[in-house]
């Protein structure tokens, strides 16, 4: 594993990015070695491609997307994101970026990627991680409820089918389409769940700058989920009080932020461990949910939020209907098997 093969990977699979395609990669300061490789190889395809670093535009947070970049974007066949997220960003920057890269072109999404995420999660075998992905997802969609259970004390049951489950194949290969990489996911908006989640992994948007995996492991975040007209966390619980007010501020600064707006699967074969960062993490073979916005142009879910904050359940049972689908964290082998994979 390599940074070099991850790139390659990023590009040539994941992007299938061909020649005479105009390319732009946004990077910054700590993803500056990323950023460069991916142009590298991108120059290997085709002549026109642009480079930015975000960190020279000014002190992060920006206030809004440089015009020196927005235009080149606009008109863009293909892009991909390495940089960090940084709180006060998503509205101004990232989101502005991502809406003007699919206007003709596709969007690779790296944030927060570092070079040790893009050896591990970038360097398998993406068409081994597209048909797995797939084959669960043709599961899902004959499925009306999903329980999810495990020893921390997670207790939920959604209900689903109403919206749409996207799969996430790391295959970003069309107009107007977008993935975060690494890839492998499947994921869709219940609508209804309710009970606990106990969350004794990664926390998302901004995060696991501020705590890592260890802190979370040590003081386990409990969220009482309620079906309203939307399911709703109603109450969160942690004995770490710093955890707990950081939170309880992201997850009740607007109604619609305590909503959960996404119920995930990874489906990343490849990787062994969580990282501590969600970009790679959500994609570990586990379950994962998200509150806030519902990435309704893909789930067609019918509203939005301006927050979304990604939640991992580590080690976690899971049933569509009747079958039981993972244990403590892992596929069955009556699913991989049925999938076609090998020990």
């Amino acid at each position: 594993m390599s940074l070099e093969e991850g790139c390659r990977n990023a590009v040539e699979t994941c992007m299938g990015i061909s020649e005479g395609e105009r390319v732009v990669i946004v990077s910054d300061s700590e993803s500056l070695a990323i950023g460069k490789k991916l142009k590298e190889i991108a120059l290997e395809i085709t002549p026109h491609v642009r480079f930015f670093n975000l960190g020279i535009y000014g002190d992060r947070p920006l206030d809004d997307l440089p015009e020196r970049i927005e235009e080149p974007v606009h008109d863009a066949d293909a892009c991909l994101w390495t940089a960090r997220s940084v709180k006060g960003e998503l509205e101004t920057v990232r989101i502005p970026f991502m809406k003007e890269a699919m206007v003709q072109g596709r969007l690779g999404h790296m944030v927060d990627v570092t070079e040790e995420i893009v050896e591990k999660g970038l360097t398998g075998d993406y068409e081994v991680i597209e048909d797995f992905t797939d084959s669960i997802r043709s599961m899902a969609l004959s499925t009306d409820e999903i329980s999810i259970k495990s020893e921390e004390g997670t207790d939920l049951t959604a209900q689903v089918g109403k919206y749409k489950w996207v799969s996430e194949t790391g295959m970003i290969r069309s107009s107007g389409s977008w993935e975060n990489l690494p890839s492998g996911e499947i994921f869709t908006t219940p609508h209804s769940m309710e009970g606990t989640a106990v969350v004794t992994g990664t926390l998302g948007d901004y995060f696991h700058e501020i705590y890592d995996l260890s802190e979370i492991e040590e003081s386990p975040v409990e969220m009482k989920i309620e079906d309203r007209k939307k399911p709703t966390v109603t109450e969160i619980n942690c004995d770490d009080e710093d955890i707990l007010e950081d939170l309880q501020d992201y997850v009740f600064q607007q109604e619609c932020s305590s909503f959960v707006g996404e119920l995930g699967i990874g489906t990343n074969i490849h990787l062994d461990e969580l990282m501590g960062t969600m970009v790679i993490d959500e994609k570990f073979p586990n379950v994962h949910i998200a509150l806030g916005d519902p990435n309704a142009g893909m789930t067609f879910a019918g509203w939005s939020c301006s927050t979304h904050l990604d939640l991992i359940l580590k080690n976690c049972d899971l049933w569509f209907d009747e079958k039981k689908i993972m244990e403590c964290g892992g596929f069955v082998e009556e699913i991989k098997e049925k999938a076609g994979l090998e020990d």
